[in-house]
């Protein structure tokens, strides 16, 4: 295989850019009077190994880039109690063995976005063998621990040296109300966890006491789509084939330019004919980690083309979650909900009149699948007739990230603009889980107690009162990697921050946006059902 013609192109695609963190930046976007009250980290495990061996012709059998990482998995693995001395099917022929799930069984799907899984055989030309430093397929790599370790360190630098909201050291007696950490199933996430807090405190005490990881039972998970949901699969599936006819035309030139590049063109014709879904999703899984670790690639597969894999992928999986709200809920909406009450929980603590103690910060280690329909809940514009994905959207890069910082602000001037739905008859006084989900203009897990507020009277005793603006000093704003999103129902004057402007939502402008996408599990289960 000859090396490829490779650009900075493809990795800007594959690698999330982290946001530079100057004196300037900081003064900007954090200024003293914007106080922060909760973090919530959301991030994509670092860089892997494809799920499979596929496309044998240009990729190796043996991924002998794990030498760092092996020893430190199979301590993992050690320390929750599975055998470590037989793969069990997830290892590598004559390798280091590993284990691709926390839990021994895993009993949710987790699609086939990536394509039905195979194992090919080696081809005659690839010489690669199994050595210790052989990864398994789908294993965080040693490039993957060091992108999660940096976002930890940039982390750190921003909310503990230059900030302080985090305490500069763990102790025994502030860890448990500063961190609340959250992994799925997959031991890539959860191995990228390790390093994010590795990057984020680098020097934890020895002796302190053990930081607790929450793992949810797979089929409870909701830090990814369960593709159990029938109607979820049945309309993506729709809306999906649709976006491939659509796209006809520039589905037909990347195929066209694939078949002229040696290797893919046998997988292609015998896998994929021009148009099929997963396609481009497909040969990215091998090309993207390929390039990423600079192994040699085919003449022909270079940033730009693995740019154009990205953009297809995402029109392939990514763009029915924004083109249907309910794709989207049913895809995330149970995680959004959670998140929403994390933003409640802040605030009720925060305005306690005693101490309390709620995580400062909340880590949630995750996949592509995590935070592509979080961007379309965040992008969704209630006030469009039609809604589609932005035309460059792009998949997901490795170690991307997503912070939904909750802040307080008693200094600047409020908006003197209310929004319309702010007023809204039949909110809050109505029971807001009969209210349809487009016609949410909060959460149903957002609590009236939060908009009340005590009235004295003159020869009366208090009574409570409902103050639509009793928040108005709480505002919220979201960062995907390094830039700060623009959600839709906070270009509203009156739902921004008065001198930030629409990227720092008012609290409930946030909840406005967010509000038709949370959805219990009670009602998850009812949508997934439906006929």
């Amino acid at each position: 295989m000859a090396p490829s013609n490779t650009s900075s192109a493809a990795s800007d695609v594959l690698r999330a850019p982290l946001p530079t963190l100057t004196p300037e930046f900081v003064a900007e976007h954090y200024p003293s009077q914007l106080r922060l009250v909760h973090v919530d980290l959301l991030h994509r495990h670092g860089e892997r190994t494809p799920v499979s061996h596929r496309i044998p012709e240009i990729s190796p059998k043996y991924w002998n880039i794990c030498a760092k990482g092996n020893p430190l998995h199979r301590d993992f693995l050690k320390a929750i109690g599975r055998n470590t001395e037989s793969a069990g099917g997830d290892g590598t022929d004559g390798g280091v063995q590993w284990q691709s799930h926390i839990f021994k069984n895993a009993t949710r799907s987790s699609g086939t976005i990536f394509g039905v899984s195979s194992a090919a055989a080696q081809h005659p030309s690839d010489t690669s063998q199994p050595t210790e430093a052989t990864c398994g397929f789908g294993q965080l790599t040693d490039t993957g621990r060091q992108s999660m370790a940096a976002l930890g360190a940039n982390m750190r630098e921003l909310y503990v040296d230059a900030l302080r909201f985090l305490p500069n050291t763990l102790h025994s007696n502030n860890k448990s109300d500063t961190l609340y950490l959250r992994t799925t199933i997959y031991t890539r996430a959860f191995e990228s966890l390790q390093h994010v807090l590795g990057g984020l405190y680098p020097e934890i005490p020895v002796g302190s006491p053990k930081l607790r990881v929450h793992v949810r039972p797979s089929d409870r998970d909701n830090l990814f789509p369960d593709f159990g949901c029938k109607q979820m699969v049945k309309q993506s599936m729709k809306l999906n084939a649709q976006n491939i006819e659509r796209n006809e035309a520039e589905f037909q030139q990347l195929h066209q330019d694939m078949l002229k590049i040696p290797g893919l063109s046998a997988y292609l014709d015998a896998d994929h004919k021009s148009g099929q879904a997963q396609a481009a999703i497909s040969v990215m899984d091998v090309v993207a980690p390929m390039h990423i670790h600079d192994m040699p690639l085919p003449q022909g597969i270079n940033g730009e083309l693995i740019g154009r894999l990205s953009h297809m992928a995402s029109v392939e999986n990514l763009h029915s979650a924004w083109q249907s709200s309910a794709v989207a809920r049913m895809q995330i909406g149970q995680l959004v909900y959670e998140l929403a009450g994390n933003i409640v929980d802040a605030v009720q603590t925060d305005r306690a009149p005693i101490a309390a103690t709620q995580p400062q910060l909340g880590i949630y280690s995750g996949h592509d699948t995590t935070l592509a329909p979080l961007l379309a809940v965040f992008g969704h514009d209630a006030d469009k007739p039609t809604h589609d994905a932005p035309p460059n959207l792009e998949w997901p890069p490795y170690a991307s990230s997503m912070r939904i910082e909750l802040l307080n602000d008693t200094v600047s001037p409020h908006p003197t603009v209310q929004p319309a739905w702010e007023q809204d008859p039949a909110h809050p006084s109505a029971d807001p889980s009969k209210v349809p989900f487009d016609e949410r203009v909060r959460p149903t897990n957002v609590p009236k107690s939060l908009y009340q507020w005590t009235s004295r009277r003159q020869g009366s005793g208090p009574t409570e009162q409902v103050n639509p603006r009793a928040t108005r000093d709480y505002y919220v704003r979201v960062w995907y990697n390094d830039r700060a999103l623009l959600l839709p129902a906070c270009r509203d004057p009156g739902a921004h921050h008065s001198k930030h402007g629409p990227s720092v939502c008012t609290l409930d402008g946030f909840f406005k946006q967010i509000a038709r996408f949370a959805a219990t599990e009670k009602e998850t289960r009812v949508e997934c059902l439906a006929s």
